[in-house]
């Protein structure tokens, strides 16, 4: 198990608004956590946040947190599957990853995935609005590739 820490740390900062850019506090910070309890299965998760203050008013002009999760199981030396979360909150997204890799040969490799994004949204009359109610999928995607290295 490996631990790991951004300290969090906090000073002034400016906020640039295109009208109005001004003074602030941040406070910024984060952690990762590694657990490989074997040669085939690796778990990482880490977290971001960062505070921002108004100088003048004290009021919060934002808060950002990020988390990332990774999951890797490695069959064998050939075949691999990895899933891949991240959580932004300023944006109200969910990106999720899956990967399946099968190495032929050193250069030669398939890959074949499926991705998607959450985005948190509620209907407003005929529409969707951005920024609350239930995470909906708002996009999905699948690919395959395959690669193959020659050798002269």
């Amino acid at each position: 198990m490996n631990v790991g820490a951004n300290i969090f740390k906090s000073g002034w900062q400016t906020f640039y608004d295109p009208d109005n850019p001004y003074q602030g506090r941040s406070t910024t910070g984060g952690f990762e956590l590694t657990w490989q309890p074997n040669q085939h299965f690796n778990q990482s998760v880490s977290y971001s946040a960062v505070r921002f203050r108004n100088a003048d008013t004290n009021l919060r002009v934002f808060d950002v947190n990020i988390i990332n999760a990774k999951a890797v199981y490695q069959f064998d030396r050939h075949f691999l599957v990895r899933l891949v979360e991240q959580f932004d909150s300023s944006r109200r997204q969910l990106l999720t990853d899956l990967l399946a890799s099968y190495e032929l040969v050193p250069g030669s490799v398939l890959h074949a995935g499926y991705g998607s994004l959450y985005e948190q949204r509620r209907l407003d009359g005929d529409r969707f609005v951005p920024g609350s109610g239930d995470y909906l999928t708002v996009s999905r995607g699948l690919f395959f590739k395959a690669s193959y290295l020659h050798r002269f």
